[in-house]
């Protein structure tokens, strides 16, 4: 060994066993939390796997800051928890988050034998909440012992990686630039930050909505390139995800698989004039259909008082609502299997625009009434602009990749829709709105960047005249 190998080799002798004696301290600990961290620098690396270097490095940043971001969250939960932390309390957890880990511990009791009681097996085979979430969730804590916080770095973990699975897409499609910004949006929007290192299934769906999303338009474009092999390839992965989706959340495989189809739809009629001429005319005899045809009439009107029956069951909750239709609807809660419920047509149509509206706008700024909601302004407002910014983002997006926008908007509006007509609370329509967010985000970060770039050159020709008439 040489001298300066030598010298090398005592100066990081120090570092390399308080690392070590750091990553072993973190293995004891909370073995979960080890396997999160060691996979978090194969998950950023497999992301950027590809791009230029100067790209990649700045990917590097932003993934690796925003999963520092959400490690630093689940460390102040971990120490705002400590008083209530022993070993009959797992910190300062509640709702929802409380109900799936005390669930998920019973489960693990019942199958180590700690609990027998009538009580324990009834919450254990539960309808309500049984997802394949609550399945994972009790294998990680049978194979891991009980590791809530641990678990909400996982959950960071599995956004990121989502997002960067969806960044991989913008780029290919729209360029770098709307690329990076949408991901810098998506990484920090703070309702989606938060949830994403909750005990919740938010992080798993959006990973697999991710997944579902990109193999499809993968999928697609091998089909129309002939590529078969690669096409055989995708089937099973996007089958694969669409089947997770829907054992997360009831109702999903039908959203995504309408999501999908709305989008290949929107790509289809969109390609010639002649096409779009054609969707006008289809749209115009559905519509002519519902007013004029009573069976279908009847069968539209009566699927608008089935979601108005929703909305108002969750007006009827605690935390500030909105309402979409009458005040005379609200006088008594009523239950939407035995509310006969019926409509005007003035009404439905009413019910339907103002649900739109809502989801595009509320709460307005002077309707927030909380802190938390006041804390949520800042993203209030960016998501009024993004909205604003989408059809400058969809026409230059079209122009770029006509099947990237069209699966953009085609897997936004089906969950779009069922937000809007069947919420009715401003903090679940906050928080449900994040499922349309990833895939509107692009098209709102491609806007903003083709507004920028106007305003820009805009600038520069006036500053340019001004130089010249001063020349003159």
């Amino acid at each position: 060994m040489s001298m300066s190998s030598y010298r090398m080799t005592r100066s990081t002798l120090p570092q390399v066993l308080a690392a070590s004696i750091l990553l072993a301290a973190v293995v004891v600990a909370s073995p979960l939390l080890a396997c999160a961290l060691i996979a978090a620098p194969f998950c950023v690396e497999w992301v950027g796997r590809g791009l230029p270097a100067p790209e990649r490095r700045a990917l590097y940043v932003l993934l690796g800051g925003a999963l520092l971001v959400r490690l630093a969250l689940v460390a102040a939960q971990l120490i705002a928890g400590l008083p209530m932390l022993n070993d009959s309390a797992v910190g300062a957890l509640a709702g929802d988050e409380s109900y799936y880990l005390s669930r998920a511990l019973r489960v693990r009791d019942l199958m180590a034998g700690y609990a027998a009681t009538k009580y324990d097996y009834f919450v254990a085979n539960d309808a309500y909440g049984q997802t394949s979430y609550l399945t994972v969730l009790t294998w990680l804590q049978v194979v891991f012992g009980p590791t809530p916080y641990s678990l909400k770095v996982v959950n960071g973990l599995l956004f990121v990686c989502g997002a960067g699975v969806l960044f991989r897409m913008a780029r290919a499609s729209f360029g770098p630039l709307p690329a990076f910004v949408g991901l810098s949006a998506l990484l920090f929007w703070p309702s989606l930050l938060f949830s994403s290192v909750s005990l919740l299934k938010e992080s798993m769906y959006f990973l697999a909505s991710s997944i579902f999303a990109v193999a499809s338009w993968w999928l697609i474009r091998s089909i129309a390139a002939g590529q078969w092999q690669r096409a055989a390839m995708l089937v099973p992965i996007g089958l694969g995800a669409l089947l997770l989706l829907d054992g997360l959340r009831r109702g999903a495989l039908i959203l995504m698989a309408g999501g999908l189809l709305a989008g290949l739809a929107i790509w289809w009629f969109g390609q010639t004039r002649r096409r779009v001429v054609m969707a006008a005319a289809a749209g115009a005899v559905a519509v002519t259909a519902v007013i004029a045809v009573p069976a279908v009439h009847d069968r539209v009107l009566r699927a608008v008082e089935s979601a108005a029956k929703i909305h108002a069951g969750h007006v009827f909750t605690v935390g500030h609502v909105y309402k979409l239709m009458d005040e005379g609807f609200y006088v008594r809660p009523h239950a939407p299997a035995s509310w006969d419920l019926r409509l005007t047509d003035r009404q439905a149509l009413q019910f339907v625009v103002k649900a739109a509206v809502s989801f595009a706008v509320t709460p307005w700024p002077w309707e927030m009434r909380s802190a938390g909601e006041l804390a949520l302004l800042p993203e209030h407002i960016v998501w009024c602009l993004m909205v604003g910014l989408l059809p400058f983002g969809i026409a230059a997006g079209w122009r770029r990749d006509p099947l990237a926008t069209a699966l953009w908007l085609g897997l936004a509006i089906p969950t779009a829709a069922a937000v809007a007509l069947t919420n009715g609370n401003v903090g679940t329509l906050i928080r449900l709105r994040g499922l349309a967010t990833p895939y509107l985000v692009w098209l709102g970060a491609f806007g903003c960047c083709v507004v920028g770039e106007r305003l820009a050159a805009s600038r520069l020709a006036g500053r340019g005249a001004l130089i010249e008439r001063q020349a003159l």
